[in-house]
C-alpha cells in the first residue's frame, strides 16, 4: 500500500468534510450502509494531554513510524479506514470512518465473491453493530443483501463529490511529522479536538450522471 494518501483495494491491507455528513460509529449503535467505491487506509492517533481536550491526528505508515520514535508517551495508532457509504436511516451519502475488523468483514466478502462491496453494480448493505466501550469496543459486521446502485443514487453521490474525485483524500489529508505534532502537543488547541473519551483506538453534467457506471464509482 503507498504511504501517500490514497484508496486501497479491498484485501490489500492484510488484517492479523467538504459539506459531506459524517457517521459516527458509536457503541451502542446498529446502523445497516451501503459502501461506495473503495476506502482511504490510515493511521490515527489520539493524545489526551491532562485536563485538556482530545486530539487526533491521521497520518501514513512512516510518519506513524516515527511519531512513536520522538514521542515514546503516544500509544499506538489506531489501523483506521475511511470511505463514502449510504446511510440506510434516512439514505443520504455520507463518509465513515471505520476500523479495521470491519474492513476485514468487508474485504472477506471480496476474497470470497470477487465482488467489489463498494461496487455500482456489485456492492450491498451491511449491518454494522457497535457494543462495548473504549479498547472493549466490539464490531460485528453483517452482510444483508447486493443492492446495486440505483440512477438515483448514483445521482446523488455524484452531487456529494461536486465533480471532485479527489474529495475524500482532500479532508482526510495526511498530516507530516511536524503538523501531527503540533495537532498533538502544541499550546494552541485544534478546532476539532474534543472533550470525549476514546471510543475505539483498536484496531458535473447532466449526461455525465446519467452515464455513471462501476469503473465511475472506483476510479481504479
Amino acid at each position: 500500500m503507498s504511504k501517500k494518501s490514497g484508496y486501497v483495494q479491498w484485501g490489500e491491507v492484510k488484517t492479523g468534510n467538504g459539506g459531506t455528513d459524517f457517521l459516527q460509529l458509536k457503541s451502542g449503535m446498529t446502523k445497516t450502509v451501503r459502501p461506495i467505491m473503495t476506502p482511504i487506509h490510515f493511521q490515527k492517533f489520539f493524545f489526551k494531554p491532562e485536563g485538556g481536550k482530545l486530539r487526533t491526528a491521521v497520518v501514513d505508515d512512516e510518519t506513524a513510524s516515527q511519531l512513536m520514535t520522538n514521542h515514546p508517551e503516544l500509544k499506538k495508532p489506531a489501523n483506521r479506514f475511511v470511505i463514502y457509504v449510504i446511510d440506510r436511516e434516512d439514505e443520504k451519502v455520507k463518509i465513515m470512518e471505520f476500523p479495521v475488523t470491519v474492513y476485514k468483514a468487508l474485504s472477506d466478502r471480496f476474497e470470497a465473491t470477487a465482488k467489489n462491496p463498494g461496487g455500482g453494480a456489485d456492492g450491498g448493505d451491511f449491518r454494522i453493530k457497535i457494543t462495548g466501550s473504549g479498547m472493549n469496543t466490539a464490531y460485528t459486521t453483517t452482510f444483508i443483501d447486493n443492492t446495486p446502485l440505483t440512477a438515483e443514487e448514483k445521482k446523488n453521490f455524484k452531487e456529494e463529490l461536486g465533480g471532485d474525485k479527489e474529495k475524500l483524500q482532500k479532508i482526510y489529508k495526511f498530516n507530516s511529522v511536524a503538523e501531527a505534532e503540533a495537532r498533538l502537543f502544541s499550546e494552541e488547541v485544534p478546532e476539532d479536538s474534543s472533550d470525549d473519551d476514546i471510543s475505539d483506538s483498536s484496531d458535473n453534467t447532466e449526461s455525465d450522471s446519467e452515464s455513471v457506471d462501476d469503473s465511475d464509482l472506483g476510479w481504479w
